[in-house]
């Protein structure tokens, strides 16, 4: 940068005497403090509990992936932002001194990049996981895919930008350096406002976007009820997170990302970066709860006394009605086996069954002697990945399945007629077998 342009900035810097202003609350360290840290602990509590339940059930998926990285990157930028608060966060920049200033630009760029960053895993996240639950050629699935390609490139855009905003990358937080900057980077105030808002402005629209593919299956007469409040919950907390975007976006044209009406990133920065770091928690929270509160709910009320749970992994499965048939292999070389099958028809092919397992359309329960095991059929979930194809494995046996199954035709009544009709199965198959 040449001399000219730093005597334009110093003169920007002094353009307007703005000590007489009262200080913004999120210009303290223990607001600051007080919002990032609580959030930053609840997100990972809701990630940690969405992996521990994908990794039971075994349908880890691509969606986890994102979210794991997405955790680490916002946690850096939360990281830095709370040790920024040691080098002028929230006071006035011509008060910090130069050596605080340059330390106060390399937090700030480690917080900008992470941020552009965490908002693109997020949606790739999101829309990765509608992938497990909308059905193979259907038109919520392309749109599924063409926001994965926009969101991508979105991401590659403004994360360069954000990585490499100055050529050298060092003339970001050395204003002295004779580097050629740009966007993020700029040093000139329309430029560095208007990068500013694109990026915040297009994120708001892109989350608008992506929150709205689900709202159509949230009002089909076939979803299920806890599957609804499932999506319900995303729905809720995702609007809250656009909410909180909207609300960054006017800080930052209110001043012009911290150059209106002087100059002053460390004094007008605050609530915008605290508003942004708030966001990607919050969005991670809003991806993960519907991943894992169905179930923890059940298990809750099931240690209660309540009744039995429920399997959720992207949907959630509930009998409504079941064919069964006894079946025995004549052949000479499987004497010694006998199966006998339930069969869960899915959803959308039966007027009479509401049946759904995340990505898997059909669960198939078998017996052979004295072991029953359920296995499920890959169906659409091409984005999971585990033992099972896309849909991420088996669950583990019928015990477990059956507890986790609820029955709403009958209630608990109904429930526990099933789980007598399988021990029955079990010992007739089995006394077949032993007669041959």
């Amino acid at each position: 940068m040449s001399a000219g342009s730093t005597a334009e900035l110093i003169r920007l810097m002094t353009a307007y005497d703005n000590s007489h202003e009262p200080r913004p609350a999120f210009n303290n360290r223990s607001t600051v403090y007080g919002l990032v840290i609580p959030f930053m602990v609840i997100s990972y509590i809701c990630v940690t509990l969405r992996l521990y339940y994908r990794i039971k059930l075994r349908c880890l998926g691509w969606d986890d992936l994102f979210v794991v990285l997405f955790r680490i990157s916002a946690t850096i930028g939360s990281i830095f932002l709370c040790l920024a608060l040691n080098n002028g966060f929230g006071e006035h920049i011509l008060t910090i001194g130069i050596d605080n200033i340059v330390a106060f630009q390399k937090k700030f760029y480690v917080c900008l990049a992470t941020y552009t960053i965490s908002t693109t895993l997020m949606k790739l996240c999101l829309l990765s996981q509608y992938l497990r639950i909308f059905e193979v050629g259907s038109r919520a699935r392309l749109i599924c895919w063409a926001g994965l390609v926009i969101s991508g490139l979105w991401g590659i855009a403004f994360s360069f930008c954000a990585l490499f905003p100055c050529f050298p990358v060092s003339g970001f937080w050395d204003w002295t350096s004779p580097a050629r900057c740009y966007g993020f980077g700029s040093k000139i105030p329309s430029e560095i406002a208007g990068t500013f808002a694109g990026h915040t402005g297009s994120n708001v629209v892109l989350d608008a976007m992506v929150l709205a593919i689900p709202v159509p299956l949230y009002f089909r007469k076939s979803t299920a009820g806890k599957q609804r409040v499932g999506i319900g919950l995303l729905l809720l907390l995702g609007v809250i997170v656009n909410l909180i975007s909207i609300w960054c976006l006017q800080t930052i044209v209110d001043h012009k990302a911290g150059t209106y009406p002087v100059l002053d990133p460390t004094w007008y920065g605050p609530k915008s970066i605290t508003l942004a770091a708030l966001e990607v928690d919050l969005a991670s929270i809003c991806a993960s709860i519907p991943t894992f509160w169905p179930i923890l709910s059940q298990r809750l009320l099931r240690v209660g006394g309540a009744g039995a749970g429920s399997i959720f992994v992207t949907q959630e499965v509930h009998i409504t009605h079941q064919h069964r048939r006894l079946s025995s292999d004549d052949d000479e070389n499987n004497k010694d086996s006998t199966a006998t099958r339930y069969e869960l028809q899915p959803a959308h092919s039966r007027a009479d069954s509401t049946t759904s397992l995340g990505g898997a359309s059909i669960a198939r329960v078998a017996s052979n002697k004295s072991s029953l095991t359920i296995a499920r059929r890959n169906y659409h979930d091409d984005f999971g990945f585990g033992g099972g194809g896309g849909g991420g494995g088996a669950v583990p046996s019928i015990k477990e399945a059956c507890v986790e199954a609820q029955v709403q035709s009958d209630g608990q009544r109904g429930y526990e007629r099933e789980q007598e009709r399988l021990r029955l199965a079990v010992v007739e198959s089995n006394n077949s077998a032993q007669r041959r």
